[in-house]
């Protein structure tokens, strides 16, 4: 059985796509909070995998997939590359907010960047390991904007949709290879 470490909680796309990585191998995931939690502590991985997607950016400036690639190429195996699309994701915002802030996922600040250009708004942005763990500090601190996987909301909220996205994506299974 292999191991497989990727982007937790369970209600992640990268679970969703770990059900889709292809062959017959039986797969144990391990979840962790953060991208970047696994990249730091890959040596203490050797011979497990790590499941990615391309669009992964870090909430370090100018760290994601591609310099990972190139970074992290002695350790890093490329095993199977393959396609599956992502949740569909919202832009919410919180009529009741209490912080002028954005809490979103490092990669969509794109999205949300053009939105706020749009809007002619300037706002902090803070990031979180996960879509996942966005929406629960959005909900908890009272932020203005998040980005998150539209099956996260939870049914009775206040919540305004501003825009949905429907990205497709391609992830990557890498052997950790040392």
């Amino acid at each position: 059985m292999r191991r497989v470490h990727t982007l937790g909680p369970s209600t992640t796309d990268s679970v969703a796509a770990a059900a889709h990585i292809p062959g017959d191998d039986s797969n144990q995931l391990v979840l962790h909070d953060s991208f970047d939690d696994i990249i730091t502590n890959l040596s203490k991985f050797r011979d497990d995998y790590f499941l990615v997607p391309t669009a992964y950016q870090s909430k370090q400036k100018d760290f994601g997939w591609r310099e990972l690639s190139y970074q992290y190429w002695d350790q890093l195996s490329l095993e199977t590359v393959y396609h599956c699309p992502l949740k569909t994701m919202c832009l919410i915002s919180n009529p009741n907010f209490k912080q002028d802030k954005a809490i979103i996922h490092p990669a969509t600040a794109n999205l949300l960047k053009k939105y706020l250009t749009k809007e002619k708004l300037e706002l902090p942005i803070h990031y979180a390991g996960s879509k996942a763990t966005a929406y629960a500090k959005f909900v908890h601190d009272d932020y203005r904007f998040s980005i998150v996987s539209e099956d996260l909301l939870a049914a009775d909220n206040d919540y305004q949709i501003l825009e949905t996205y429907h990205p497709d994506m391609v992830w990557c299974l890498y052997h950790i290879v040392k």
